[in-house]
């Protein structure tokens, strides 16, 4: 396919480290470039807390309208809600959906403490994701000194989203529920940024997507059609940019290839 053949050029004359993963679930075709290799994660390690708190309410050992109590002594930077005063409230679903839409680190926290890391990793260990681990918290810098951190890989990423996707042993309106909320991601320079669109919220109806960056990282993750009939899963991981413009443009690049590919096929 033409696309194959554009992907595989993309990645040949990218001259940083990359992980890319890309695959059509209706026909099978795909591309992979290291996609067993391990990269920091940045918060693409969130797509794992998205899945856990959903299947947790699928057991029904979680209630995904369970309130929390916000102190802005529990905020770190990122996302809204380092900006919210103290004295709210927050379903965990709202956590989630702040979490993923515009990549908060103090709901992704909050979140994080509710389930519990072991409970995290295990669901990594259950899905056979071997490249992937929740070693610390959104900004902890302690932990990180202390050797602790976020990993994941490209291949790892993609099975996460396939996942998430078909919703499997999880009830039809969880798997709905996790599109919606990935679709409203609200960062889209990446794998959507040279897609046309006449409005930015227009990209919620073909891509539900996570980006992911540190400096040096820059990831994008998602689902393509998701609602049609020939969704494609796309994970593209980067390290060693000089420039985060690089990682960015490599993403849309990519993105825009699968987009031009199959949009008229949906």
């Amino acid at each position: 396919m033409d696309w194959v053949n554009a992907v595989q050029k993309e990645i040949e004359a990218f001259p940083e480290t990359a992980g890319v993963v890309v695959r059509s679930s209706s026909d099978g075709v795909e591309v992979t470039h290291n996609p067993g290799k391990v990269f920091s994660s940045a918060s693409l390690i969130k797509l794992g807390v998205l899945y856990t708190l959903f299947s947790k309410n699928a057991a029904g050992e979680i209630d995904l309208d369970e309130e929390c109590d916000f102190s802005s002594a529990a905020s770190v930077d990122g996302g809204l809600l380092h900006r919210v005063r103290s004295g709210g409230r927050f379903r965990l679903d709202d956590l989630a959906l702040l979490m993923i839409s515009v990549s908060d680190n103090t709901a992704a926290n909050l979140l994080i403490d509710r389930l519990g890391m072991d409970t995290i990793n295990g669901g990594f260990r259950e899905l056979g994701l071997t490249g992937t681990v929740l070693g610390r918290k959104m900004l902890d810098f302690e932990a990180k000194k202390a050797g602790k951190d976020n990993y994941t890989t490209a291949g790892d990423v993609a099975v996460l989203l396939e996942t998430l996707h078909s919703g499997k042993n999880l009830p039809v309106s969880a798997r709905k529920r996790m599109m919606e909320i990935l679709s409203a991601q609200k960062l889209n320079s990446k794998l959507p940024g040279m897609i046309p669109v006449l409005d930015v919220d227009d990209v919620e109806l073909f891509l539900a997507h996570k980006t992911g960056e540190l400096p040096g990282n820059e990831h994008d993750a998602g689902i393509f059609f998701y609602l049609g009939k020939k969704p494609v899963v796309v994970s593209v991981l980067t390290e060693g940019l000089q420039h985060r413009s690089g990682g960015v443009s490599f993403c849309a690049r990519i993105g825009r290839i699968i987009y031009d590919a199959y949009h008229n096929q949906q």
